[in-house]
């Protein structure tokens, strides 16, 4: 089963399903997204392109940096041959994508993985990609 890489759109609404507040824990997208971690049959893991927005996001919570290492291992690097792949992904699309999406992206293929998240328009048909959208899973 291929590695699954995933993108800042599935890990902070599973942050705000486990440690949210009560609205956020009930939120039809947060308990999705935790119910997905939670059964997922194939290894998960993040990049260090999606630890920094996760790490944003929660405005430097050292507890949640913390939780975020231990559910998912430390995050991966990007390494050379990521940034080749990322460089490629870019060229060779019509639509460029953000930054971090391309490093996922670019992660998910280099490594033979799959991306997950819930913004299928910024990964949508990008040569050599497979992706989950976890709210269709």
């Amino acid at each position: 089963m291929k590695i699954q890489y995933l993108d800042t759109s599935i890990v902070i609404p599973f942050l705000h399903g486990i440690l949210g507040t009560k609205e956020q824990r009930a939120s039809k997208k947060n308990t999705k997204a935790v119910a997905y971690v939670r059964k997922a049959r194939a290894k998960l893991r993040i990049s260090v392109a999606t630890y920094a927005e996760a790490l944003r996001g929660s405005e430097m919570d050292e507890d949640i940096a913390d939780f975020i290492v231990e559910e998912f291992d430390s995050p991966l690097q990007l390494t050379e041959r990521h940034a080749r792949r990322w460089a490629r992904l870019q060229y060779r699309s019509e639509r460029v994508m953000g930054d971090n999406d391309a490093w996922n992206a670019a992660l998910a293929v280099a490594e033979n993985g799959v991306v997950v998240g819930h913004d299928e328009e910024a990964f949508n048909d990008r040569p050599d990609l497979e992706y989950i959208d976890y709210m269709k899973a």
